[in-house]
């Protein structure tokens, strides 16, 4: 049986690994380039050098991009595995350093608008006792990683973030569903909403990014339905202040349905008459810089410690 030695593995560079891991996820050099925010030339490099070391082509070109040898796809897994030992240990080691809260610290959050009802109060009543302080930054699952760069945020907290490269962790949080809100004494409804009901009313929208409402109208259309929009808006906040008073429906995630219901009596949640749970998850992510960071490890437990008890309701409530 063969070992390694110190010999053996000073010839190799670790961060061919990384680059190996990344051109098998993207398939692509240039992919894989913009993933690690390297050259072309130096990724190109970098295979080469592997190349060399694993003497195999490892992946072929082709008219989609690269494809990996049989070689590339039997020891791809051994590798990954190889990476997330070495970021354990790593993690171990630098746990063994706490923070210490400290007057001034700021901690910078970006969240979407119906997450920033939930997490928000959670995040100041846990640290109640402690001498820091939070910096809230508006975003969504779209643009978080603009507003991670821009502001230099601690964490972003977002459901269904797009486009998570090897820059960046993430932990899921929790999963939900969907709930339908609606002002109880315009509609004074003594059952469940029915799909009926749903169908004919007038609702009220969300969207992000300017272009279609999204997955909801999109079910419409292919049962053969279409939904009454009379209006549009860009965040939930305003939405449900607009629907205080009138007939229109709101359908939002069942977390942020019943943290504005709590905060105002009118506001009934029935749950949304179709099959649609648990349809997303809500992630944490920070830059991979970071990961091992005593602070940003202390704000990362704060977070999954507040939401223990979203998660066992929204089981409850789904």
């Amino acid at each position: 049986m063969g070992y390694i030695t110190e010999m053996n593995i000073s010839k190799i560079d670790l961060n061919l690994l990384v680059v190996f891991t990344v051109l098998m996820r993207e398939r692509s050099v240039t992919r894989a380039a913009k993933s690690l925010f390297l050259t072309q030339s130096a990724v190109s490099a970098s295979l080469k050098k592997l190349r060399e070391l694993l003497q195999d082509e490892l992946f072929v070109r082709t008219s989609h991009g690269i494809t990996p040898t049989v070689k590339a796809i039997r020891i791809a897994p051994v590798i990954k595995d190889a990476i997330n030992s070495i970021v354990s240990v790593l993690e171990e080691s630098s746990a063994q350093e706490t923070y210490q809260a400290r007057a001034g610290d700021v901690f910078k959050i970006g969240l979407s608008d119906e997450l920033e009802c939930l997490m928000i109060k959670k995040l100041l009543a846990a640290s109640a006792d402690l001498p820091i302080s939070f910096a809230f930054y508006p975003t969504n699952s779209h643009f978080w990683h603009q507003a991670l760069l821009e502001h230099n945020l601690d964490m972003v907290i977002v459901s269904n973030p797009q486009n998570i490269s090897s820059q960046h962790q993430s932990h899921v949080l929790f999963a939900s569903s969907y709930s339908c809100v609606f002002d109880n004494q315009v509609h004074q409804l003594a059952h469940k909403i029915t799909f009926a009901e749903y169908v004919s009313k007038e609702h009220g929208r969300v969207v992000f990014d300017g272009g279609r409402a999204g997955f909801l109208d999109e079910y419409f259309e292919a049962e053969g339905y279409k939904r009454q929009v009379k209006a549009t808006f860009f965040n939930y906040s305003t939405a449900v202040n607009a629907i205080i008073g009138s007939p229109l429906l709101l359908t939002m995630p069942t977390y942020a349905a019943h943290t504005y219901a709590e905060n105002n009596a009118k506001l009934a949640v029935h749950p949304v008459p179709l099959i649609l749970a648990p349809s997303f998850v809500v992630e944490a992510i920070w830059d991979i810089k970071k990961q091992t960071h005593p602070r940003n490890q202390w704000l990362r437990n704060l977070v999954a410690n507040v939401t223990t008890a979203t998660r066992t309701a929204l089981r409850e409530n789904q």
